[in-house]
């Protein structure tokens, strides 16, 4: 038993009845994940020519390409794709007018007369491309340099508006009309204001503290954790008794809070495969979840989630 087919077991809890199976079913899984498309596995088509009928392991079909694949695991006998299973494959191909392109997938990589056959062979007369891929169980270096856990720092500043302080100046209308308030002989005058909304001189509302605030309360100081500043409100009056004083500005001090916090993403799915490209490069990583979520009906085709 092969450990691809004990991989195989520990997803879906079986054991399928033919040896290499396993892979078979799985490398299905691979080309749907990097291709999409319609996969079967284990059909079978009638050559052109020769009318022999060909068993394919993985029959794909993308909408632009169709592909034959063939899967070998050779981890029981510890070898690597060698030429001679690819030109197998390259002499299928001609006698299969409807198939566009070879595959071949390999859990133990490919010896380098493999290779050069695969990258020469749509040179070959009434030749067409082979892809070669090493699909794998993925081990620790395969996953060095991937990112597992994304740490995000965030520090919220976050206005205290019912602690602020606001200042009005006015205009020499507007102080003139806070003096009329003033009885004969005062110094001070005091008057509580629930600041909330702006006017003109006709007393028609043109603006509110929530629209003049909207936008935050400027820059923050570090030091003091308050925004000071100003807003210049030519033009607008608040009501102070029974008259409209106009004001020249604004001045505010809003005390702030800071909040700091760490949010951390982890992927903690296992990686159970990878698949290389020709030139060793990572196609993807295949983890357990994804292929959980794959099934075969009883004619072999690929069910995708």
């Amino acid at each position: 038993m092969s450990p691809i087919d004990k991989i195989y077991h520990e997803i879906f809890g079986k054991y399928p009845t033919k040896a290499g199976t396993s892979y078979e079913m799985l490398s299905c899984i691979a080309e749907h994940l990097m291709n999409q498309g319609d996969v079967k596995h284990d059909d079978k088509i009638r050559g052109a020519f020769s009318s022999s009928l060909y068993q394919i392991d993985i029959l794909s079909d993308d909408g632009k390409d169709k592909s034959m694949g063939e899967a070998k695991d050779y981890t029981i006998q510890n070898k690597k794709v060698g030429r001679g299973d690819l030109q197998k494959l390259g002499g299928a191909l001609p006698d299969l007018p409807s198939v566009t392109k070879g595959k071949f997938f390999s859990a133990t990589g490919y010896t380098s007369p493999a290779k050069k056959y695969a990258a020469a062979s749509e040179n070959f007369p009434l030749g067409k491309p082979i892809e070669i891929f090493e699909f794998r169980p993925s081990t620790e270096t395969d996953e060095e340099g991937t990112i597992q856990t994304i740490v995000i720092h965030m520090h919220f500043i976050i206005p205290k508006a019912q602690q602020g302080i606001w200042k009005p100046h006015f205009t020499e209308s507007g102080v003139k009309a806070c003096k009329a308030l003033m009885a004969e002989g005062e110094t001070t005058f005091q008057y509580s204001l629930k600041l909330e909304k702006f006017y003109d001189a006709q007393g028609i509302e043109i603006l509110t503290l929530h629209e003049l605030t909207s936008q935050n309360y400027g820059e923050v100081n570090s030091e003091t954790k308050s925004a000071h500043g100003s807003f210049i409100l030519k033009g607008h009056h608040i009501p102070i008794e029974n008259v409209l004083a106009e004001l020249r500005g604004l001045e505010y001090e809003i005390p702030h809070s800071e909040i700091h916090e760490t949010m951390e993403i982890t992927d903690n799915s296992k990686c159970r495969f990878v698949v290389k490209d020709t030139e060793g490069k990572i196609v993807r990583f295949i983890t357990d979840e994804q292929i959980k979520e794959y099934s075969f009906n009883e004619s072999g085709q690929l069910l995708a989630p």
